[in-house]
């Protein structure tokens, strides 16, 4: 449909997996991102392949495309049928849930109106300014950044932790005073964690702050290895009991790791001095709150 957004698609099944399991996707490397651009690319060479069909409106291979060019990279490591099957499945709900809207005729609703077109002029933007700025796009400008920015500097600090989720504050405390005790965080997490990770003993592996949840990232990176917290971390109704095992500042990424980065960042670099421009060729008037013109500064 015309007015489909990419809201829904946050709520893939893979991300809406509990905040700290997330912390254990099988970590991408070069040959991930290369895999998972060479499947993408496959289904933009039929981009009009039908993926599903909702109400008589069809998911095409290209909005999957699209659909997974705006997943984190971290993703690149996740087998890529279980990326497609989520994908393709949230697309579908997406489509469901504006065919209800439809029927309820809230695309006539002008407040809806008014969203839709503001949703179109920032898509419409947005490929004007990225056309624009691809000439400046090359790889030695991106060589360029990696090196200013990037090499021979350690990568982002990482922490191995390990978690205990359960559903009541009485739960996670009675298990802290275990813990206090003498109890071993592993077996505890075998047993009472509803966590994804409770079965490698609640051990997510090592995580950089920007895979966690706000809130666990926030304390896992305060405690020091060995630490476990002494109170229960609340988030989304659920309660985490929280150690850290160990640290560490890995080494730079590669630049074919973090190429698609470079780009974004000339990208947002460039982008303010081209709207300032195309604004100055635009006839512009300006009016205040008493619906009066305002002479251009």
């Amino acid at each position: 449909m015309s007015f489909r957004s990419a809201g829904l698609l946050l709520l893939t099944a893979i991300l809406a997996a509990p905040a700290a399991s997330r912390a254990q996707l099988p970590k991408p490397n070069d040959e991930d991102a290369k895999t998972l651009q060479a499947e993408v690319a496959e289904l933009e060479r039929s981009p009009n392949t039908i993926a599903a069909e909702v109400g008589g409106y069809a998911v095409t291979w290209g909005d999957v495309a699209d659909a997974i060019r705006q997943l984190p990279p971290t993703l690149a490591g996740v087998p890529y049928a279980t990326l497609y099957q989520n994908v393709t499945l949230r697309l579908a709900q997406e489509e469901a849930v504006v065919l209800l809207g439809l029927k309820e005729h809230l695309d006539k609703d002008p407040f809806v109106q008014r969203r839709m077109h503001w949703a179109a002029n920032q898509a419409f933007a947005d490929a004007v300014l990225r056309k624009a700025i691809a000439p400046k796009i090359t790889d030695q400008a991106l060589h360029d950044v990696y090196d200013k920015l990037i090499a021979g500097k350690p990568g982002p600090e990482e922490v191995q932790a390990r978690v205990i989720m359960v559903t009541t504050r009485a739960d996670a405390t009675s298990l802290i005073q275990q813990l206090q005790a003498g109890a071993d965080f592993a077996t505890l997490a075998r047993q009472f964690s509803k966590d994804g990770s409770a079965q490698n003993g609640g051990d997510l592996g090592y995580a950089r702050l920007d895979m966690l949840d706000q809130a666990l990232g926030a304390v896992m990176f305060a405690l020091s290895p060995g630490q476990t917290t002494a109170y229960p971390v609340e988030v989304n109704n659920r309660y985490f009991i929280i150690r850290v095992e160990g640290r560490r500042q890995p080494p730079p990424p590669a630049f074919d790791q973090v190429r698609g980065a470079l780009e974004q960042d000339i990208l947002h670099v460039g982008i303010p001095e081209l709207m300032q421009a195309a604004l100055k060729t635009a006839q512009v008037k300006y009016f205040g709150v008493a619906g009066k013109p305002v002479p251009n500064k």
